[in-house]
């Protein structure tokens, strides 16, 4: 674990460290049945039946637990579960989860500077058989076709060089060649697929070995390089990355015994010990150091960047654990006022043991009249879906609040509003709303104009230094395929959550009187999407049904029965695509216009002034001191003077004076003083709020949409339809009468630039969009081939490049300032589940999940703005 996350989970109390332990494992399994935490994180050490035994005993023995039966996790910090007595954890019930493909790209870079710059890297490569960098192209050989060899693959052929490979699923079903050398783009004739290892060791120059140990079954690797294929490779170096046991015992005897091969072995010290013991004498007689040539190392997931890469991974599975504990009902916090079950909240505390060591946990039960619970008073900045959520689930926990917002109350003008009223009067809320973006199918897509199925809207050339690293870090994360399954995995778990918060609110208890009760409001539940050909369909199911809820298969002849104004082709820009089927799955349609409105009659009529025209400038925090607030002065508005129409007297501090501890500076020129900030705006104002210091600064950029309402040629229900690249998923909604359908969809890469400056890529954008609609939705279109619309919007949405959002108390306000940013366009589904984190940062009690929502995280753009 590297310094910064190890300080990360120390500041925020969230998780016990015991770096010790990882050599001692009668230590862990004592230590396990001490803290009994839900979750344990562990890197190369090994966890024997016998302490997961006692750990989870442990647990389920504890009365404290008497009826809960959570689930126990433990996380491997890395790829190989060998350590792991895996049969043990099933009959225990204990999941096990690894982070696979992480530390792939960086493995892979120690593999490929080993094998074609051994003198700049490889200790001992001076020896008379070593070979320069000039070596000529030959045949490269690899053993294992997993994401470390396929980055291998890619840069010896980027060097000229040929392929030899042996992968039994390759081997087996030589069809998937194919397949294999387009997902890593890869040319087919360059790439020959060996039988056999010996096969590869014959016919190569170099070798990568980098295939994980499987002890039994069909594709037994252990002992699967013996002494007869050393002898029989002629080549020059070796590198295995792979654990030792994959070699003989005879087989690395001779290997060292070669003085014309060069080896490098890679792998954690523990398993490598027993290598040296097998090659001792013959270390002895060279000196007490391997030969020249020959390296024993443990060096290839140690990079600064490896070990933050699997940090992140890590903090992202435990996240997502920490999320699907939760309920719907946690959003009100009754566990705060002590009226709802125990069971509902799972605090950090609680998930790692008393963190003072003298007792189960630190957070047994908050007092039940809140006099252990501080209730402070909170300006929310932002008066968008996520901060009026937001705003509405600190009241329901007891605080104080007020909602600033930039943004005229006369929604007459959407330009001048943020995204929420911005774009038009349809959002659509599922489990898999939103999803990272940047995975392998995005490689290269800001670089292309969208009628080539790109994002690029601007002229590179125009881009300011932090807008070309945030598109830099995007291209790296469509590159990390392991991090972007963990992060999408955890969305997963920030979505759901959010569709519970969201069913509670609609049927919020107070006599039946919800959010959805006696306002008109229209939420459509279950949603279909459509896929435009048989493997799209086949892959988007497959994601539905590990998202959860329920999924029904949907046929062309059930679209055509239920949604008769669809058409059958989409045009696009790599052609035109086929409606071929569809999946229902749970969620919502919702008016957001409308349930925006809502929520602010809500919050007024709960006593929270939500102000429209207060753009916030600065921000400033007297981090020094000891903040006592009097949360009766001002909460609800009264103040002396109204000489601007919102209260305040101009050019005067208003607020409850020297015991607040957060300034906010307006454009009117009052300030503002409060207990504490919650930041929901994105972008350039994040920026000019929070400055160039903070750590997350520059992560949040905007991606430009489209939205058109069109009149409704017939539909009863809504639907997406999954189009491509550059217009994502296409949401259809209907309006509140159902006169009207609203549909939005397309990516364009804006930064942080005004809107103005992508009006040409915006035009582009849109002439795309709009001859997709037209081929959705036939009967609107005009004897031109244009469709009838009745208005068009462009909508700003705040995005981060790996796909998560910014949920943080930032540090150098004292964590009186909370960031809960860059939802990228799933603003909607995850505002209950971001409101709940923020509550818990407020409450001093931060959930797990936040910290793989930290401003300086890997993943994101590495300088500061």
């Amino acid at each position: 674990m590297s310094e910064r996350v190890a300080r990360l989970v120390t500041r925020h109390d969230a998780a016990r460290l015991r770096p010790e332990l990882a050599t001692r494992p009668t230590g862990l399994a004592d230590a396990l049945v001490e803290l009994r935490p839900h979750t344990l994180v562990v890197g190369v050490n090994a966890v024997d039946g016998p302490a997961l035994e006692r750990w989870a005993t442990a647990v389920r023995t504890d009365p404290a637990e008497a009826g809960r039966d959570r689930p126990l996790l433990l996380v491997r910090r890395g790829t190989s579960l060998a350590a792991v007595d895996l049969a043990a954890a099933a009959r225990h019930r204990i999941e096990v989860r690894n982070t696979p493909e992480v530390n792939a790209r960086h493995v892979a870079r120690f593999i490929v500077d080993r094998l074609f710059d051994p003198l700049g890297h490889a200790p001992g490569a001076e020896s008379a058989g070593a070979a320069t960098r000039t070596d000529r192209p030959g045949v490269l050989g690899l053993v294992g076709a997993g994401n470390i060899n396929s980055r291998v693959a890619r840069e010896g052929v980027a060097r000229g060089w040929h392929l030899a490979v042996h992968a039994p699923s390759l081997a087996a079903r030589p069809a998937t060649v194919a397949l294999w050398a387009a997902k890593h783009r890869l040319p087919v004739d360059r790439i020959h697929v060996a039988r056999t290892v010996e096969d590869v060791l014959d016919a190569a120059d170099l070798i990568s070995i980098a295939a994980p140990l499987v002890h039994d079954g069909p594709r037994i690797s252990a002992g699967m390089i013996d002494m007869r294929h050393v002898k029989s490779f002629t080549g020059r170096r070796l590198v295995s990355v792979s654990e030792p046991h994959v070699f003989t015992d005879r087989a690395l005897v001779d290997a060292y015994d070669r003085r014309d091969l060069e080896v490098v072995i890679d792998n954690a010290p523990r398993f490598l010990g027993p290598v040296r013991e097998l090659l001792a004498g013959r270390i002895a007689e060279d000196g007490g150091e391997p030969r020249r040539g020959f390296t024993l190392c443990s060096v290839a997931m140690h990079s600064p960047a490896c070990s933050n890469d699997l940090d992140q991974a890590f903090l992202a599975v435990v996240g997502r654990a920490d999320l699907d504990d939760l309920t719907g009902n946690d959003l009100t916090g009754n566990d705060l006022t002590g009226n709802g079950p125990k069971d509902d909240r799972h605090d950090l505390a609680d998930r790692r043991g008393d963190r003072r060591g003298t007792g189960r946990r630190a957070v047994e039960d908050p007092a039940s009249d809140g006099s252990a619970v501080d209730k402070h008073d909170v300006v929310v900045v932002g008066g968008g879906i996520v901060g009026l959520t937001i705003a509405l689930v600190l009241r329901l926990r007891g605080h104080p609040v007020r909602v600033l917002d930039a943004a005229p109350a006369d929604r007459a003008d959407p330009a001048a509003q943020g995204t929420t009223f911005a774009g038009t009067n349809g959002r659509h809320l599922s489990a898999t709303e939103t999803l990272p973006q940047a995975d392998a199918s995005r490689a290269g897509v800001l670089d292309r104009d969208p009628t080539h199925g790109g994002w690029r809207l601007r002229d590179p050339e125009s881009l300011s230094e932090p807008e070309r690293a945030w598109a830099g870090a995007f291209e790296q994360c469509a590159d990390r395929p392991g991090l972007h399954a963990v992060a999408r995995d955890l969305v997963i778990a920030l979505n759901r959550l959010g569709l519970r918060g969201w069913e509670h609110l609609f049927a919020l208890a107070d006599g039946g009187d919800g959010l959805a009760a006696g306002c008109g409001l229209r939420w459509d539940a279950r949603i279909p999407r459509i896929y435009l050909g048989p493997d799209d369909l086949a892959a988007g199911e497959r994601l539905q049904r590990s998202a959860g809820g329920r999924v029904v298969r949907l046929s062309r002849a059930d679209l055509v029965r239920d949604w008769p104004a669809l058409g059958r082709s989409v045009p696009l820009p790599d052609g035109v695509r086929e409606v071929t089927a569809a999946v229902e799955v749970d969620g919502y349609a919702v008016n957001i216009h409308d349930l925006a409105t809502v929520l602010i009659d809500r919050l007024r009529a709960a006593g929270v002034e939500v102000r429209a025209g207060t753009r916030v400038e600065r921000i400033e925090t007297d981090i020094e001191t000891d903040i006592e607030t009097d949360i009766e002065t001002d909460i609800d508005g009264n103040l002396d003077g109204n000489p601007d129409g919102n209260g305040n007297e101009a050019g005067h501090e208003i607020g409850n004076g020297a015991g607040s501890g957060v300034r906010l500076h307006l454009a009117d020129g009052s300030t503002l003083r409060t207990g504490w900030a919650v930041v929901t705006v994105a972008g350039r104002d994040l920026q000019r709020l929070l400055g160039a210091a903070w750590p997350g600064a520059g992560a949040v950029a905007h991606l430009l949409g489209l939205s058109l309402t069109l009149p409704n040629p017939g539909l009863r229900r809504p639907v997406k339809v999954h189009a491509g690249d550059p217009l994502g998923v296409i949401n259809v909604t209907l309006s509140a009468d159902g006169a009207r359908i609203h549909v939005s969809g397309g990516f364009g890469y804006l930064g942080t630039a005004v809107r103005a400056a992508a009006d040409s890529g915006v035009a582009r954008l849109r002439a795309v969009f709009e001859q997709a609609v037209a081929g959705l939705f036939p009967t609107l279109r005009r004897p031109d081939g244009s469709v009838e619309m009745l208005d068009v919007r462009v909508c700003e949405r705040p995005a981060t490049p790996d796909g998560l959002p910014l949920v943080e108390a930032v540090a150098d306000h004292g964590g009186r300032v909370i960031v809960a940013a860059g939802t990228n366009a799933g603003g909607t589904v995850q505002a209950p589940a971001v409101a709940m984190l923020v509550a818990d940062l407020l409450a001093g009690t931060p959930r797990c999940a936040t910290l793989a929502m930290a401003g300086d995280r890997a993943g994101l753009p590495p300088i500061r703005s």
